[in-house]
């Protein structure tokens, strides 16, 4: 009669795939696998025992004593056989005395096998993945001590291989994180050797518009929270909470200011990993005294504990100036919504494969014609009247967002309304504050 080799399993494609996740076939022997066997072999005394992964072709060794292979065929497999009862040791005290067994290849030829007993290796989702296994070239039988102590070393197994995972993932990002920053630091050092005095000064005029234009939001800020309390002198609780409110902008202009001064120097501004989410979540009174009472402003900030490099202060200058445009778009009452999230991209023509926090301002205005929309991040270019805007808010975002590692959209329709996004790269995880 010839060998029959076992069925698959009923979750045979889930189970692979669970082993596949793992990262762990083919890879190099490491001492913790290899001390599971050791202890395998002393316990159950027998010449022979493995570490041995069911793939979908073959089984594979993670770690082996007593054979100088390293697969074998899954037809040949006596795991293949184990881990269909993915709860119970498999024990075979004489293989030429099973059915299933007495024909193999393995058991007629080398390594002459006998006795096999094999504890399947299953997840925390039940899949099974292989066995630790025992073999001898003669009949025996294990104790009950010796089945439990099989089932232990299973359970040790499947825990590695999660912690072994969990390792690697760990170390995927930290390479990720150190090329990112040396990416970020080599381009820093690199534009420092280029920028020259002479650049800093021809580079002073637009610098100053671009300030100038931040500084005509905060001042409408400040304007709105001192109206407030001139009208509400009388409930001390709102002059206390305008009040606050016009501060938090005169602390905003104050950054500006040194910004500016940094830049004029030459020594540049403070670029820092920040929780996008965090900062605007605190900012928000500051953004609500920047619109006028005819808006209703809303806020949905759902990605938060990831860091982004920028300079803080260009951030709250950038939204700012997609408020401030979204309310001029806007005749009569109006909506503004301002939200965070997380997205991963892939095979984007402008954007690098990664995760990254998308800030988006989006308003229910009559929305832009593709014309507009084509001209929209030019310096200057604006569509207001005369006296009304300097054309610089979408060009300063989208240099804000460059910066940072990522772009901008712009998703509009003319009677739709207009949503600007900004594509902020991710370099990992932050500390998240407690909110108030």
């Amino acid at each position: 009669m010839a060998h029959q080799p076992a069925p698959f399993p009923f979750n045979e494609e889930e189970r692979v795939q669970s082993l596949e996740h793992l990262k762990v076939l083919d890879s190099v022997p490491e001492k913790v696998f290899e001390d599971i066997v050791l202890l395998a072999t002393t316990l159950c005394d027998v010449p022979i025992a493995l570490v041995s992964l069911v793939d979908r072709d073959r089984q594979w060794f993670k770690s082996c004593i007593g054979l100088d292979v390293q697969e074998t065929h899954r037809d040949l497999a006596f795991c293949a056989h184990a881990i269909l009862q993915p709860t119970d040791v498999m024990v075979i005290e004489d293989a030429t005395a099973d059915a299933r067994f007495a024909y193999s290849p393995l058991v007629n030829g080398p390594p002459y096998i006998r006795f096999y007993a094999g504890a399947p290796i299953v997840t925390e989702d039940g899949h099974a993945l292989g066995t630790v296994c025992v073999i001898d070239v003669k009949p025996r039988q294990l104790s009950e001590s010796q089945v439990t102590a099989l089932q232990a070393l299973a359970r040790q197994a499947a825990a590695l291989l999660d912690a072994r995972l969990l390792q690697l993932q760990r170390d995927e990002q930290v390479t990720r994180l150190h090329s990112q920053l040396d990416r970020l630091a080599h381009s820093r050092d690199e534009a420092k050797s280029q920028l020259d005095h002479s650049k800093r000064i021809s580079s002073l005029g637009m610098l100053t518009a671009s300030i100038a234009h931040d500084f005509n939001n905060l001042l409408q800020g400040v304007g709105t929270a001192l109206e407030m309390m001139r009208l509400r002198s009388r409930r001390p609780v709102d002059v206390e909470r305008f009040a606050a409110a016009g501060l938090q902008s005169i602390e905003q202009g104050r950054q500006l200011i040194h910004y500016l001064l940094s830049s004029v120097r030459g020594d540049g501004p403070e670029v820092i990993c920040i929780d996008i989410s965090s900062r605007l979540h605190a900012a928000q009174a500051s953004m609500r005294n920047a619109v006028g009472p005819h808006i209703t402003l809303s806020f949905d900030f759902t990605a938060w504990g990831w860091g982004v490099m920028c300079v803080e202060v260009q951030l709250h200058a950038v939204v700012m100036n997609l408020l401030s445009n979204a309310q001029d778009a806007i005749t009569g009452v109006g909506r503004i919504h301002v939200a965070t999230r997380w997205q991963h991209v892939e095979s984007d023509p402008t954007l690098a494969a990664g995760d990254y926090i998308v800030l988006s301002v989006c308003d229910d205005g009559p929305g832009m014609a593709a014309e507009t929309v084509a001209r929209a991040f030019e310096p200057f270019f604006t569509t207001k009247p005369v006296g009304k805007g300097t054309g610089l808010g979408l060009a300063q975002a989208k240099d804000f967002a460059f910066k940072s590692g990522g772009d901008v959209r712009v998703e509009t329709a003319q009677g739709e309304g207009t949503t600007v996004s900004l594509y902020l790269r991710i370099l990992g995880p932050i500390a998240v504050p407690e909110v108030v």
